[in-house]
This record gives C-alpha cells, structure tokens and sequence, in this order.
C-alpha cells in the first residue's frame, strides 16, 4: 500500500473518529509537550511515510505514538531559527512584536548584556498561568531565551528546570566540564534549578535529559494536582554527536572517533550520527511514556494516568541540510521562510480524546499551543495577555481549518533584507530580500516548485498590503547574536519594511 493511499484512508478516519471524540475533554489533562531541535520533516519515521520519503531513521516509539493519535500535515513553527520559535511557543506571540527576532548572543561573547535580555518580563508566559492554574511544571532541557534571574525558567513559571539555558550543548558534558576557561555556551554547567553541576563521566546528555523528564512524571503522577512538562530536547541540533553504543548498534561497522575533548563528528559519518541522535530521543520519548503509564516503576500499568495525557510532539524550526538532516519533500532547510524552515513533523496523542490513526489536514500553528492548553486546562489567561495564536480544540475536534479567515506571517532579516512568506487559505506569497514575488498553492505544492504569481495577482497585492500593516506593528530587535549581525543591521539600514512589502 503506497504512501498516498495511507494518507487518504488516515484522513477518512480522522473524519469518521473525529465525530466520536468527546467535544470537551476532561479537566485538567497532564500536558507533556516534546520540542526537538532542528529536526528533519522526514527524519521521523511518521511523517516520512505519510509523505512517501525513503527514511533511515530508527523511531518506533514516536511513531507509535504518532500513528496512535493524530498526525498534523500542516504545522507551523513562528521563526526559522532557534531562539525566536521558543520565544514565540512560550509566549504565544511573534517574537518580532516584542524585538526577539535574533537568536541571543553566546554568553561568553556578551556576557554582562545577554544576562541582561530574554522574553520580556511583561509578557506573561504559558508556563506561568498553568501554574497558576494549579500544575506542577517542568522544563527539562534547552531554554535559550534568557539566563539571568528575570528571564530563568524558575522565576518564568517552572518549578523545576534541568538542563541549559544557552542555544546548545556538548552531547558528552562530562568533558566539556572540564574545559577551562569556557569560551561559549555549549561548555557551560548543566544545571539543576539554577545551580551548576558537573555530569556524571561519561553520561549522554539525550539521555540525561530523558531521565530527568521521566524522573518529574514519576514523581508528580501520585500527586493530586496535574503536571505540565516542557521536553525541550537539543538533538538533533549540532554538533553531530551519536551516542557511541547507538551507532555500533545502528552501524555494526562503524568505527567511531574518539570524542574526547569535545569533538564534533559531523566531519565522520554525518548522517550516521544524526541517525543515532534520533535513536536516542526515540528511546527517551520511550521512557517517557513507561514513566506515564507506570509511574511507580513497579512494572504495574496504570492506564489512568496515560489517559489523562497530552503528548504533542514538534521540532522548533526546519532541519539544516548541512548537518545531515532531510526535510523531503520540502524546499530549503533551517532559517528560511520557505516550507522547509518553518513547517515541522508534529502529532498529538490523548487516548479517547485525539483521534486515533488519523491526519489533520488544515495549518496549526505552535502559537496555539498556548491558548488551547490554557482552555483545556481551564487556567485563567491575564485580562491584559495578547496572544497571536488560537484556542484550535474545537475547530481541530471538528476537522476544520482554525485559520481559514486570516492571515499567517513570516519573517527572517536577512543582512540587507527580509524573507517574507505570508499565508492565507491555500495560498502563500513569498519574498527572499528585493527579489520577485511568488505564490504557491500548499494544497497542491508543499515542494513549492510552480509560481502562481500571475494567476493570483488581486491576491498577491491584497497579501503584500496586509503584510506591510502588519510590519507596522512590530519592533526592532532588541538584541543581536553577534557583534558583525548588529554592525550589518545598522549599515543596511534595517529592518527596510517599506521597502519589502512592496511589490516590486
């Protein structure tokens, strides 16, 4: 049975299910929301067969849980880049509203000013009102959205943080712990709630992560109050670091470097390692779900705590091409605007409140992840809160497009311009800097490969319109990740919104 055929009857029983799904879930589900880093569309094994993409990456757990609720064909990340999708996912608004359109820069290169910065401390984030809604909460992993006291993940709503606050990681920490003097954030101290702690020798930090989210589930399962866990894992962001036993189980024959002293594999068997670094997630999105579904470890399933569960599961942007990943059949990769940087592999999995075994076929976007766990959560969102995402649970229960009536935006600056992509119903318009204008149809071309510029003109202009007013509405950045990104910024005399939304 051929990949498109899969997809259609997947979608015919989305619309049979979607029926028999209560229309309200239950109070306060657990919430665990899985964020990869750089992620191929098609380096899951789910999304590489809904789309009929040869694959050699090893995923049964997540495509398991994938396949057991419901696929989404046509999710959207806010920002092609690290840094910024966070923002916007833990916000729920652009980045661009409130100047976090650049990536923070490397604490070691502007230490005093990057303490200095992160998501404004006036924009509530969706951690914050879940625990203000009575959850425990967790983030486990990757912040990359500020380090100092006002923007730290425990004073931003978590009660417990494991992990990393800078934009990544050596894969071995034990031995990037012992580099002196730190000269960037990928050598600094994990950290647990603050405070810096040397890793175990010769611990994977994949699965350091993974132990820690399963440790928080299995802990607070017992408790009365539900639990919200943010599973921001860095892999399979750089640098290409395989677990070594992952890769002699993958590859009998490969015959791996030694990682001492940090080294980065991604110049030996690029795609080997980035395979093996999937593995490894798989494995702890397996451990995850035994945490769930056995808490006690006591090998007693509790189905309880599992049916009372939302896993959702996306990457933060597109996969870079350049460090092994695939995003067939999309064009382009990782910073960009087209499909290949801003679409990611995404599911939802709640037993008898997901579909099961179906494939949502309209876009959402990860800024309604903040409204819609809120609504089911019945936590209360801050009178004063703007939100530029949705409560889609409704629409998405019913099988409905939740952004049919309105316009999606994208925008990455480039050194002397701006990547633009602004989408509404089938169609996107597109802008790299000052060249030409194209359309594509999302229904017929995700690949975007056929310009329908001239077939859609009305529409075109009416795009570019609303682009231009709503560039009228957003700030400046308010930090640059580099020293040569701000001189180039000024030099260019960015962010040049006039001169992009135009049509020629």
């Amino acid at each position: 049975m051929n990949s498109a055929v899969i997809a259609i009857l997947l979608a015919m029983n989305f619309a049979l299910t979607g029926f028999s799904i209560a229309q309200s879930a239950p109070a306060k589900p657990n919430i665990v929301l899985i964020f990869c880093d750089d992620l191929g569309y098609a380096d899951v094994g789910f999304n590489a067969e809904l789309f009929g993409v040869e694959t050699d990456v090893v995923t049964p757990h997540i495509d398991a849980l994938a396949k057991g609720g419901t696929i989404f064909k046509q999710a959207y990340v806010a920002h092609p880049f690290c840094g910024p999708s966070r923002m916007a996912l833990l916000s729920g608004r652009m980045p661009h509203s409130y100047g976090g359109q650049k990536n923070l820069p490397d604490v070691s290169k502007n230490l005093e000013n990057y303490n200095d910065l992160g998501i404004p401390e006036n924009e509530t984030l969706m951690s914050t009102v879940l625990k203000d809604g009575g959850y425990a909460t967790a983030c486990i992993g990757k912040w990359h959205v500020g380090s100092s006291k006002p923007f730290h993940p425990n004073t931003r709503g978590f009660d417990e943080f494991y992990g990393f606050v800078g934009g990544g990681h050596q894969y071995y920490p034990s031995i990037s712990d012992k580099v002196e003097p730190k000269i960037n954030d990928y050598q600094y101290f994990i950290e647990r709630n603050g405070e810096p702690f040397k890793s175990p020798e010769g611990a994977y930090l994949t699965d350091m992560l993974s132990g820690a989210g399963s440790k928080f589930i299995a802990t607070r399962a017992s408790e009365e109050k539900p639990f919200f866990l943010y599973m921001a894992y860095n892999a399979p962001h750089s640098p290409l670091h395989g677990k070594t036993e992952d890769l002699q189980h993958l590859y009998p024959d490969h015959q791996p470097a030694n990682p001492g002293n940090g080294i980065n594999f991604s110049d030996y068997e690029k795609r080997q390692n980035y395979v093996a670094m999937m593995y490894a997630v798989d494995r702890g999105v397996g451990e995850i779900v035994d945490a769930i579904k056995d808490p006690n470890g006591d090998g007693k399933t509790d189905d309880s705590v599992m049916e009372n569960t939302l896993i959702v599961f996306l990457s933060d942007n597109g996969g870079k091409i350049a460090q092994a990943a695939n995003n067939a059949p999309l064009q382009d990769d990782k910073g960009s605007t087209l499909e290949g940087g801003i679409r990611v592999p995404m599911f939802m999995h709640w037993s008898g409140n997901v579909p099961a075994g179906a494939v949502f076929d309209h876009p959402v976007l990860a800024l309604d992840f903040y409204p819609t766990f809120a609504g089911l959560a019945g936590a209360e969102i801050p009178e004063e809160k703007v939100l530029d995402g949705k409560d889609i649970w409704k629409d998405f229960l019913a099988g409905k497009d939740p952004h049919s009536d309105e316009p999606i935006f994208w925008l990455r600056h480039h050194g002397v311009g701006n990547e633009i992509s602004i989408r509404q119903g089938n169609l996107k318009a597109y802008r790299k800097n000052y060249s030409a204008w194209k359309v594509y149809d999302m229904t017929s071309d995700f690949s975007e490969s056929h310009d329908l510029a001239k077939e859609n003109d009305d529409m075109l202009n009416a795009l570019i319109e609303r682009g231009r007013q709503w560039s009228g509405t957003l700030k400046e950045p308010q930090w640059f990740d580099t020293e040569a990104g701000m001189k180039i910024w000024f030099k260019n005399e960015m962010p040049q919104y006039e001169r992009s939304f135009r049509r020629r």
